[in-house]
């Protein structure tokens, strides 16, 4: 089941999904696939950008040249979270946004929310720790407790990515059908 907001008027909460990236459609802004916001996701998080730093993903589709961002949808009922064998220590949820968030110091490397998230492609990535020698899990968590908010939004060029309970998200001077 892959769910994406594809109108901004509709871009609120999604029933289900908690508040969350989404990519408008083509006819408000196109993604041309230039992965700047995998590139700002991973110099927010890690400090240096490259191939797996990233807590969201780009669907580079060479042959249409549609191309769709993937990002964790917040589900309400948190399959990730309850997979977790060090839940609270590990996958955690944020009390005050409700955001769920992975403490990577404490991540066995398990893979358990990786295999549980619903979407597929997963939206969790297991990616090689700072010390190179264990696996740790890695999500989108909304640039959490970054005061200017989602760094993906903020740097993409094209402004085709949103919040999902934010529908005012447009591009400067476009205006949805009302």
């Amino acid at each position: 089941m892959n769910i994406k907001s594809t109108d901004p008027k509709s871009a609120g909460k999604t029933p289900g999904y908690g508040n969350h990236i989404v990519q408008y459609s083509p006819e408000y802004s196109f993604c041309t696939g230039c992965v700047s916001c995998t590139i700002m996701c991973g110099l927010t998080h890690e400090g240096f950008t490259g191939r797996g730093n990233s807590r969201i993903q780009v669907d580079l589709d060479a042959r249409s040249l549609v191309h769709h961002v993937l990002a964790c949808q917040q589900c309400e009922d948190h399959p990730c979270y309850e997979a977790c064998p060090k839940k609270d220590e590990t996958m955690c949820i944020d009390p005050d946004t409700g955001i769920v968030y992975i403490n990577e110091e404490n991540c066995i490397g398990c893979g358990k929310c990786q295999k549980n998230c619903r979407f597929t492609p997963s939206r969790i990535s297991m990616k090689k720790h700072k010390d190179r020698k264990k696996w740790k899990a890695v999500k989108c968590d909304l640039c959490r407790g970054n005061p200017k908010g989602p760094q993906c939004i903020k740097w993409c060029p094209v402004r085709c990515l949103g919040l999902s309970e934010d529908s005012i998200l447009l591009p400067e001077g476009v205006r949805p059908n009302t």
